[in-house]
C-alpha cells in the first residue's frame, strides 16, 4: 500500500472516537460534571458536531481565533486554555458580546485590565500550577490569588 500524505494530517476512526466522546458525555452526566473537552487537537466543525449530538454544549479551545471559529460554527460557552492576552482585547470584546465566554487569568494586572477593559460579561478562571510548572499560580501562593480575586470582588461591571 503506498501512502501519498506528506504533511501532517489528523486520521480519525470515527467509530472509535464517537464511542470515546459518547462514553466520556456520559461519564460526565452520570457523576453530574460538565464536560467541557478541548478541541485543540481535532480543530473541526465536524468532529465538534460529534460532540454535540452527545449532549456536549460546552468547550475549551487554545486561542481566541480558534474560539471564534467555534463560535462561528454554533458554540456558545467557550474557555480559552491559555491565560488572557491583553493584546487580543478587541477580538476578545467581540466574543464575549456574543457568546458565554471564559478567560484564564494569572496575575492581577491582568484582572485589573479586563475589569478596565472587557465591555461584555465573561467568566474568570484563575490559572493555577497543577504540579507541572508549565503555566499557572503555585496554588500555595495565597498572596497573587487572594490579589486577582480582590480586583474581581471589586469589579463594579
Amino acid at each position: 500500500m503506498t501512502i501519498s500524505i506528506t504533511r501532517p494530517t489528523l486520521l480519525i476512526d470515527k467509530r472509535k472516537c464517537l464511542a470515546n466522546i459518547n462514553r466520556m458525555a456520559e461519564m460526565a452526566r452520570r457523576n453530574r460534571v460538565i464536560f467541557r473537552p478541548h478541541f485543540k487537537t481535532h480543530q473541526s466543525a465536524e468532529i465538534g458536531e460529534w460532540f454535540r449530538q452527545a449532549g456536549v454544549e460546552a468547550i475549551t479551545v487554545s486561542s481566541v481565533s480558534m474560539a471564534g471559529y467555534f463560535a462561528e460554527n454554533g458554540w456558545n460557552d467557550i474557555t480559552l486554555a491559555f491565560p488572557v492576552n491583553i493584546l487580543e482585547m478587541d477580538a476578545i470584546n467581540r466574543l464575549a458580546s456574543q457568546i458565554r465566554l471564559n478567560l484564564l487569568l494569572e496575575s492581577s494586572e491582568t484582572a485589573a485590565f479586563l475589569s478596565l477593559n472587557l465591555i461584555a460579561a465573561a467568566g474568570i478562571f484563575i490559572k493555577i500550577d497543577t504540579g507541572y510548572h508549565r503555566a499557572g499560580l503555585d496554588p500555595e501562593d495565597t498572596p497573587a490569588i487572594s490579589a486577582i480575586l480582590s480586583v474581581i470582588n471589586n469589579n463594579n461591571n
